[in-house]
């Protein structure tokens, strides 16, 4: 065989395997193993790690290592500023630096007021979904629906217990349908009061 020839078909046998090489692991890289009954199967091109029906990919602009979901502080609420610009904040239990909290206009009725709230935080902001008040100057406080029961007057919780009110003073009376909240023991009459909402 002449040499020119042979260099030839040395070079075409080399890049028919590397061609193989390529299209072998593409497919590899492709093709995912049948599932097993009841599972669910990523689409192709997605990564079989993320959960399925998820997008794994951080939204634009984003860091990815920046953890998703809800925060949750407890402490006590102050309103600052002025009257016509009230602002909302959060002095933490720990006695770490203060958060504005962005919510409801309620939020400005429990200042003074030890609340647990739960939200979104971003920096030194916090997005309020929802707050419950723990207690009011060091009593315990329990935070509630007003209701009335025939000639009684309870306080319906998140959790649905019904609070029957031990000589309920007549705002609260008048207040039904309303959310307020009343610290000291439940079976006796109300140390502290006040409607949220």
């Amino acid at each position: 065989m002449q040499p020119r020839r042979a260099a030839r078909l040395a070079l075409a046998l080399a890049v028919g395997a590397v061609a193989a090489c390529h299209s072998g692991s593409r497919a590899a890289a492709t093709e995912l193993p049948a599932p097993v009954a009841g599972e669910a199967r990523a689409p192709a091109g997605t990564d079989a790690r993320a959960p399925f029906g998820t997008d794994a990919r951080a939204p634009f602009g984003t860091d990815a290592r920046a953890p998703v979901g809800t925060d949750s502080l407890e402490g006590i609420v102050r309103v600052v500023g002025i009257d016509a610009l009230p602002v909302v904040t959060l002095v933490p239990d720990d006695a770490s630096r203060s958060v504005t909290l962005d919510g409801p206009p309620s939020l400005r009725r429990v200042a003074g007021l030890r609340i647990a709230v739960v939200g979104e935080r971003s920096g030194a902001r916090l997005a309020v979904r929802r707050f419950t008040v723990l207690a009011a100057n060091g009593v315990p406080a329990t935070d509630g629906v007003l209701a009335a029961d025939g000639d009684a007057l309870v306080l319906v919780t998140s959790d649905g217990t019904r609070h029957r009110l031990v000589n309920p003073p007549p705002l609260l009376r008048s207040s039904v349908g309303h959310r307020a909240w009343v610290s000291g023991a439940l079976d006796r009459a109300p140390v502290a009061y006040g409607i949220i909402e």
